[in-house]
């Protein structure tokens, strides 16, 4: 930015300097005409500054895209602070990217215990429409009457100019993303396609604060179970993180403030898209715990189905049954502990849940090809290649 107006200053100062000397024909009105050339330069030097300072006195991402982005949409209540309202807990409340007030739109984190109850419902934005991933602890949210959320469950709202009651329970740790989305936010995105929002939702982009409240809880998405890790740590460079979190947001409001699909396909597809949601929970569930896993009764309860159902159709769909795919995943888990150097064998062995360091061995070799000792020292194409040379890298 500062080369491109650098460069565009000179190009000014030749174009004015020119003109000045074309129109003075003798030596004294040649300094006049320079005279008129500089005061000319200081007022555009001015412009220039101001210009310069717009766009290099923000952040990373607004001066990317400060040519390109749409007007900032403001809500009607930018005088509502929240920062007291998380004073109580013991732990972390962190707004990870966004401003309702600005973008229209953010996300924040919440990792926290404690000690009494909660009055969640301070946090609440006026007239916004919030979605909360609860990854674990309780809480209760009051509509009329009592809607309890708990672990791995989203709850869809909105808050009022009254606001909403709610809680979160005590000597309990709460971990949950809150979502929060401005009427105007929605208006802009959704604005062509209301008829297919759900009509409590159409109803608070049409009216607004004069909508009926609105409360949604269900199962959390099983697209949804793991992603709070790369919300606390986005996969992607600094400068791109706001096209990111954007991203990811609009990924949630699809998936929560759509209409239901009718019920007019066949029972065969309806069958397909249960089964594969019971699996991608299973996958969930098994690799959030390696040392501890769920058993097979354990999972098909969660996911509700029996283990025999479950077992068919995970080996069906993954091509691997749920034990074999657990060894995977540790296994894989365990070479990433090695590879960083964090921990020797034994300790990344009962790290990811084996008793047994022979047993540790023995799976490693037959899936990563090299014993555990050498693999951080060793490239994985090396050892996978030299299949002949099997007894040199093993134990």
């Amino acid at each position: 930015m500062l080369c491109i107006v650098g460069r565009a200053n000179l190009y000014r100062f030749r174009a004015v300097a020119r003109d000045a000397l074309a129109i003075a024909p003798n030596r004294d009105g040649r300094c006049a005409g320079l005279r008129s050339v500089r005061s000319r330069l200081l007022r555009r030097n001015d412009e220039t500054q101001k210009t310069v300072a717009k766009y290099t006195n923000c952040d990373p991402v607004s001066r990317s895209t400060a040519l390109n982005t749409p007007k900032i949409i403001h809500t009607s209540a930018p005088n509502f602070v929240e920062t007291p309202a998380w004073a109580p807990i013991d732990g972390v409340w962190r707004p990870l990217h966004g401003s309702i007030f600005k973008q229209g739109w953010s996300v924040e984190w919440h990792d926290f215990r404690l000690g009494r109850d909660l009055d969640w419902g301070r946090s609440f934005h006026p007239g916004s429409l919030e979605i909360c991933l609860n990854f674990s602890g309780n809480g209760v949210l009051q509509s009329g009457h009592d809607v309890a959320i708990g672990p791995n469950q989203m709850a869809v709202y909105t808050a009022q100019k009254h606001r909403m009651s709610a809680t979160r329970s005590a000597h309990s740790l709460h971990r949950f993303l809150t979502v929060e989305i401005s009427q105007e936010f929605l208006r802009a995105q959704f604005g062509n396609e209301l008829e297919l929002l759900k009509p409590p939702v159409q109803q608070f982009v049409e009216l607004g604060g004069k909508s009926p409240p609105h409360l949604e809880v269900r199962a959390l998405p099983s697209s949804l179970l793991a992603s709070r890790v790369q919300f606390v740590n986005p996969p992607v460079p600094e400068a791109a993180r706001g096209t990111w979190f954007l991203g990811r947001v609009l990924v949630i409001l699809a998936l929560t403030l759509f209409r239901e699909q009718e019920p007019g396909d066949l029972f065969c597809e309806r069958y397909k898209r249960a089964n594969r949601d019971r699996i991608e929970r299973v996958r969930y569930l098994i690799e959030r715990d390696l040392a501890n896993p769920p058993s097979l009764e354990m999972l098909a309860e969660e996911v509700g189905c029996s283990s025999f159902h479950l077992s068919r159709i995970f080996t069906q769909e993954s091509g691997v049954s749920i034990p074999k795919f657990l060894r995977m995943k540790r296994i894989e888990r365990a070479a990433e502990i090695l590879r960083s150097g964090k921990m020797n064998v034994t300790e990344a062995a009962f790290e990811v849940g084996y008793s047994s360091l022979s047993a540790f061995n023995k799976a490693f070799v037959e899936q990563i090809g090299c014993c555990p000792g050498l693999y951080p020292h060793v490239q994985i194409s090396d050892a996978t290649r030299d299949v002949d040379l099997g007894k040199s890298w093993r134990c």
